[in-house]
């Protein structure tokens, strides 16, 4: 029988009251069985308007014959007869029940994403979840809830943003790194000072050797600084790999290779990766030499969005195409780290 997780979260009305009546509801249905549920945590709100009340977030697990769908639509009703209703995003609200994992399933629809896009980095999920199912493992992470809030717990502060060209990433690294009083990581503008040099590299191979030994300087792991403070890059140097499969020939890929094999052993692992796109809804195929996204959004090469759905890089976070948009969703995803 699939065992599922949820989350459960409140912060207006009689947070606990309604909370103990959502997991009374759960242990009521016949297709629910060997529910367990955490303590509340009091957290503070992420996102949304200032002036917020506190939540009380928690978490259950539980086995169920429903399927996801069928799951997705209990959770929503018991929020209606609750007392729910919907409105601005990330507003506050009475009752709020998430379906982050089901089994080892991975659903992408329009209407259900599980497992939950945004619980690999959200300490106020991670924290009560661990106390029920610390063992499931996110399935597309490959890292199980207890790896996942560890993660959170020791992973040096960095967030690497990973973009189509032109996307604004220097811009939006140095507006994240101000609003959270951190630094960025510029590699941008480096590779704009080396492209107005006397001789700047006019081969794909000699630029993407450039771009990795730059990169691999900046994010070297042996010289990070030790002090907490969080670094923002305008880059993420995997990109690099991803555009000389595409771009290099045969016998300048297995050089690209080699020197990226040399220099990665070193290279700081970024705690949090940033996606400038929206999350594709299905799996990753070509469509006009890039990945399909809702509503008109811009495309990642198929090498490059993909690389965000490797098993075990930690979390994601897929910020949209808008700017205002990116730096809302990446800003609270550093809060929600917090």
């Amino acid at each position: 029988m699939p065992r599922c997780l949820i989350a459960l979260g409140a912060n207006l009305g009689q947070r606990r009251e309604t909370l103990a009546r959502a997991v009374g509801w759960l242990r009521g249905e016949a297709q629910v069985t060997n529910l367990a549920s955490s303590h509340w945590h009091e957290t503070a709100p992420v996102g949304g308007a200032a002036g917020q009340g506190t939540f009380l977030n928690g978490a259950a697990a539980f086995d169920t014959t429903l399927s996801p769908t069928e799951l997705h639509g209990l959770l929503r009703r018991i929020e209606n007869e609750l007392g729910r209703t919907r409105g601005q995003r990330w507003a506050a609200r009475l009752l709020d029940l998430d379906l982050l994992l089901y089994d080892e399933l991975a659903i992408a629809t329009s209407e259900l994403i599980v497992p939950h896009p945004r619980m690999a980095f959200r300490r106020f999920v991670l924290e009560p979840a661990v106390e029920v199912a610390a063992d499931m493992v996110h399935p597309i992470i490959g890292w199980s809830v207890q790896q996942l809030l560890a993660h959170l717990n020791g992973a040096v502060p960095y967030v690497a943003l990973l973009g189509p060209g032109n996307a604004g990433q220097t811009t939006l690294a140095e507006s994240l790194a101000r609003h959270v009083g951190g630094r960025t990581i510029p590699l941008a503008s480096s590779m704009a000072t080396l492209s107005g040099s006397p001789n700047p590299p006019s081969q794909p191979l000699e630029r993407q050797i450039q771009f990795l030994l730059r990169g691999s300087l900046l994010l070297d792991a042996r010289k990070w600084p030790r002090d907490g403070v969080l670094a923002v890059s305008d880059f993420y140097l995997d990109q690099a790999l991803a555009q000389a499969q595409t771009e290099l020939a045969p016998g300048d890929l297995e050089a690209f290779r080699h020197a990226w094999e040399t220099v990665r052993a070193h290279v700081m692992s970024p705690k949090l990766l940033a996606v400038l796109d929206d999350v594709p809804l299905g799996p990753v195929v070509p469509a006009s030499g890039g990945v399909a996204m809702p509503g008109g959004a811009r495309r990642l090469p198929v090498a490059e969005a993909s690389l965000a759905a490797r098993r075990g890089i930690g979390p994601v976070v897929y910020a949209g195409s808008d700017p205002q948009q990116q730096f809302d969703e990446i800003a609270a995803a550093i809060a929600a780290m917090q």
